[in-house]
């Protein structure tokens, strides 16, 4: 059978099929966090969601409780806080934000994010104090009126995730009084017609492609995108028509999935150390320009990213030696007296399974930090964290670990100059003998 009766183990020798892979695998990278947006707030809310974060547009969901690992709408969360999650649809005309009185010493942080997932603004103590501040939030071309700051949203979408300290297990209700005082004021809008008409039949190749043209609709192709259009158009890809790609013809379908298969397999190689080493981050998390494999790698391994001014993540796949974290061996991270995290705000560090999620454990830990109750540091003030699947004789520094692969997050809020200047190197995650 020759390649153009369409033999599936041909199919990508087609230069139809070669064509629409060339093209379509970079606009798979470009536009994967423009889908993941989509896919979030349709979660968030969409009538049929059964999602506890689900609420209409232009509302806010404030948790009540820190996230575990029964949360599992947002890879990769944190547990410090109570989160504040709300889909802000400005194409009604803009929208008014209260931030209210917030204690001196409770770090809080209201993340505004675009569209492509430029975390374009950080309101905090910083900017907005803590005695009460009002935002107006608009677009370039709305004319914001009435009390209140005006803040420009660079997409009629907005997805704003709050963060709200939580300083130990006795400060709890205090958190949740400050959690459930933001309000937000605005027409409750319908959202981007994008997320209404969401697709997921289980064709995740074709999905994720029918998605992709529908946004375009409502988030304009960007600049190094056109081409790639232009080129796809050729092969009859192109915006909605309703029909959808499942009809297009079959070569053309076996493009789409092999661009498909490609982006999904760069983004997650390059999510991971290349060099294998201990620890990794980027101080250009939230503000991406065209840097678009880190903006589809952050999108895939911790959607809501903060900028690095207001905080950075630094990943561990792997341990001292280059080998991949997992339950099956015991680590330890060491911070020698005096150099704990250089921050202002806060650290913290969290591990996830592979599925990017908190994992089960017995004593319900799921990060440890500068607040941790109970720790136990050195005589000459260095600290100990012990990560492993079994539980050490003291469980005071002790982070569970599942019994398969894992990955670690330090956060570091406010981080100071010593960090962002390169001048402070994070302890590598040391594997030890049982």
């Amino acid at each position: 059978m020759s390649v153009v009766e369409t033999n599936p183990d041909k199919l990508h020798e087609d230069p139809v099929a070669a064509l629409v892979r060339m093209y379509a695998g970079p606009l798979a990278i470009a536009r994967y966090p423009v889908v993941e947006i989509m896919r979030t707030c349709a979660l968030h809310t969409l009538a049929q969601s059964t999602s506890p974060l689900r609420r209409p547009f232009n509302a806010i969901c404030a948790s009540m409780q820190r996230w575990t690992h029964e949360d599992r709408d947002i890879v990769t969360p944190a547990n410090d806080f109570l989160y504040l999650n709300a889909w802000i649809d400005l194409s009604d005309g803009p929208v008014v934000l209260d931030i209210p009185a917030v204690e001196d010493d409770r770090y809080y942080v209201v993340e505004l994010l675009d569209a492509f997932t430029n975390n374009f603004t950080n309101l905090s103590a910083r900017n907005a104090g803590t005695r009460g501040a009002r935002f107006v939030l608009h677009t370039p071309e709305q004319r914001p009126t009435g009390d209140g700051a005006p803040l420009v949203c660079p997409s009629k979408l907005v997805w704003m995730l709050g963060r709200v300290l939580v300083q130990g297990d006795d400060d709890l209700a205090r958190a949740q009084h400050a959690a459930a005082a933001f309000r937000i004021d605005g027409a409750q809008g319908a959202g981007p017609a994008c997320v209404r008409q969401w697709h997921e039949s289980g064709d995740a190749a074709l999905d994720f492609f029918d998605n992709v043209l529908e946004s375009f609709a409502d988030f304009s192709p960007q600049d190094d995108e056109a081409a790639m259009l232009s080129a796809l158009a050729r092969a009859g890809v192109r915006a909605p028509n309703g029909c959808g790609v499942a009809a297009l013809p079959e070569t053309v379908q076996q493009g789409l999935r092999l661009a498909y298969a490609d982006a999904q397999r760069l983004i997650l190689a390059f999510t991971e150390s290349r060099a294998r080493r201990s620890w990794t981050y980027s101080l250009e998390f939230g503000r991406y320009g065209r840097a678009h494999v880190l903006r589809a790698c952050v999108a895939m391994k911790g959607l809501g990213a903060l900028a690095a001014d207001e905080a950075v993540y630094a990943t561990a796949d792997f341990d001292e030696a280059g080998e991949h974290l997992t339950g099956s061996r015991r680590y330890e991270l060491y911070f020698p007296p005096g150099e704990l995290p250089p921050v202002d705000a806060l650290w913290s560090l969290s591990l996830y399974g592979a599925d990017r999620f908190f994992t089960d454990n017995a004593i319900r830990r799921y990060a440890i930090g500068d607040r941790t109750p109970g720790l136990q540091y050195e005589a000459d003030g260095g600290l100990r964290i012990q990560i492993q699947h079994e539980a050490p004789r003291s469980e005071s520094n002790w982070l569970p670990a599942p019994a398969g692969g894992f990955y670690l997050i330090l956060r570091l809020y406010h981080p100071q100059a010593s960090f962002l200047e390169g001048r402070y190197a994070i302890a590598p995650v040391r594997a030890v003998a049982a």
